[in-house]
This record gives structure tokens, sequence and C-alpha cells, in this order.
């Protein structure tokens, strides 16, 4: 009994010196730089959205890896405008490692203030996320966020070629202009619900080209408008 308690004050005895000197080694290493931030690996990044990224980790160099806030830094990137996701972790000794899900552009907007790529939460993206494969609206008046978002989402889910169509927002909401010039109006609500709708009404009539506008921001109905001309109107606009 008396050799086992001698045996386990030695292993105590031993463990506490093995992780001191475990301790002093590590801080003699940091002391020396060891651990400090020296490589930043980054994947997912363009090259043309890099220097954002860049500018963000620059100010830890030169830190000691244990001592950055892995949590901060991915805070601090995912505020970058084009950044949906980020991941951080370290690499020994003296790295770290990021992993970067950059936001995909649906739509475009052109405005007083430019040409701007929107992401599909509705966030306007850096010129870098311009692209001419996607399509752009001619905005006369202020879309706000909400409205952005909901754009957002009916270009990314649209199942139908966008190459021949113009699309304007303004004060009534979204409009999308066909290849004859007639005006299909959807407003800013329910956009995929009312797309599908003219969609059955266009493959129901045999001609379109003598309206100037389809309004289809009426409940189960289509108000259709002539220049100058009484609109043909019996709904309840939703």
């Amino acid at each position: 009994m008396i050799v086992r308690r001698i045996q386990i004050i030695w292993i105590l005895l031993l463990s506490g010196i093995i992780a001191f000197a475990l301790a002093m080694a590590y801080r003699w290493f940091e002391r020396g730089g060891a651990f400090d931030l020296a490589t930043v690996r980054i994947r997912g990044i363009r090259q043309a959205d890099s220097s954002a990224v860049c500018l963000a980790v620059e100010p830890l160099f030169g830190t000691s890896i244990w001592q950055i806030d892995l949590e901060e830094v991915q805070d601090r990137l995912e505020d970058i405008p084009g950044i949906d996701d980020a991941e951080v972790s370290r690499e020994l000794l003296n790295g770290m490692i990021l992993r970067i899900e950059l936001a995909e552009p649906v739509f475009a907007v052109n405005d007083s203030a430019g040409t701007v790529a929107v992401s599909a939460s509705g966030e306007r993206l850096p010129v870098t996320f311009l692209t001419d494969t996607i399509p752009v609206v001619d905005a006369h008046s202020n879309l706000s966020t909400s409205v952005s978002a909901s754009l957002a989402e009916w270009f990314k889910n649209m199942e139908f070629k966008h190459d021949n169509l113009v699309f304007r927002y303004s004060d009534e909401g979204l409009s999308v202009f066909m290849s004859d010039w007639c005006e299909v109006l959807l407003g800013v609500d329910n956009l995929s619900g009312r797309w599908r709708d003219y969609c059955l009404l266009e493959a129901s009539m045999s001609d379109l080209g003598n309206w100037e506008q389809v309004d289809m921001r009426y409940i189960n109905q289509a108000i259709l408008r002539r220049k100058m001309e009484e609109c043909i109107d019996s709904g309840e606009e939703s």
C-alpha cells in the first residue's frame, strides 16, 4: 500500500515537472516569435476580391496565433461586402487558413449611381461581381433592401431566358418588357406567382400585341390597358 502511494506521488510529481517544462518551453517559443502569424492561406476567394480580405487580416501579422480570436476574425470577414460565409482555423506553427464563401450575384441594378450586382439576399456587391450573364434592372426609383431581396428571390428561381427581356423598376414595382414592347407589370410582391399567371394568360390568348400593358398586380386576374383608352378593369388589387 505504501509502495503504491509512493508511486502515485512520483507520477504526480513527474507530471507536474513535465507540465511546467512544457509551459516554459511554450513561453520561450512564444517570446521568440515562433507562433507569430506569418502565413495566411485563403481558399474560395477570387484574386479580384482578395484585397479586402488582405486588409482585414493584415493587422494580425506578428501576433501569436494563440492570441487571435478566430470568431472575431470570422465576423470581420463576413462583414465584407460580397462574402456570405467565412471559416477561420489555425495552422501550426504560425499560420491561419481562411475558407471563404462568396455571394452569388443574381441580377444587377442600373440607377443614377451606376450599375451594381445584387446577391440572392438583396445585398449590393462590389463591382468585381458584375457579369454579363445576369439580368439588369433599370431602376427609376429607389430600391429598398426588402424590395431588392424580393427581386433577387425571383431572379434566382426564374426558369426562363431573360436575353430578350427588359426589366424596369418604378414606383409601381417591377415591369418586364417583352420583345414587342408590351409591358407586364408585376409589382413587388409574389413575383413568381404573378409571372406564372401571366404565362398562363399568354398561352391562352392568340395575340397580346394590341395591348400596351398587362397589369398582374390583382388577385386572380389581369388588367389589360391600351394607350389613351379605357382600361378593362374589374378587380381588387392584391
